[in-house]
């Protein structure tokens, strides 16, 4: 893996109801950045820890790079639920067939993936979350130019407050009635 880890702790100000109280907490941010660091090793190394009784909350624009899909399959296989939710225009942009990853992971057990209604908007979001307690966010679309040769960056949050968030606007997200189950024949 080129280049260093880039830690950055920083503090939060969190403000409650009308901001009457405050608390001041500390959260881990770890930062990536391509094309200095090949950003798909770092995905595929947090997706390959993930196992039984794990749950992934992936949604992203783009999802074209194999060796992502083959570790989210991986983490399906071992007994992971795995939600993906997509754009559809980017899904549009795909030539896809049996034997491409993406048909192949939504074939998979534990493995549902939805997209987004056409006419709902873009859906432009690059991140995941894992069991609840970590958070993949960035520029870097899953996309093997996006994770090794663009300038993007990619940050891995362990703060629970944060990854909640992120996971209550997945849901609000996976349950939309326009959405449309990705189903290939």
């Amino acid at each position: 893996m080129k280049g260093a880890l880039l830690l950055v702790v920083l503090p939060v100000i969190l403000l409650g109801p009308a901001g009457e109280s405050r608390a001041e907490r500390t959260a881990l941010v770890q930062m990536y950045n391509s094309p200095e660091m090949n950003l798909e090793e770092i995905d595929s190394s947090i997706l390959d820890q993930v196992g039984a009784g794990g749950r992934i909350n992936f949604a992203f624009n783009v999802l074209s790079d194999s060796t992502i899909m083959e570790s989210l399959r991986g983490a399906a296989e071992r007994g992971a639920v795995v939600r993906i939710y997509l754009d559809p225009r980017e899904l549009e942009k795909l030539t896809l067939s049996n034997d491409h990853p993406l048909v192949k992971l939504s074939r998979t057990r534990n493995v549902e993936i939805k997209v987004k209604g056409l006419k709902d908007g873009l859906m432009l979001l690059k991140s995941y979350s894992v069991n609840g307690v970590l958070l993949r966010t960035g520029s870097a679309n899953e996309s093997q130019s996006g994770l090794e040769r663009q300038d993007n960056d990619l940050l891995v949050i362990s703060d629970k407050p944060t990854v909640s968030s992120f996971d209550h606007k997945f849901e609000v997200m996976w349950a939309r009635p326009s959405n449309t189950k990705f189903n290939y024949q």
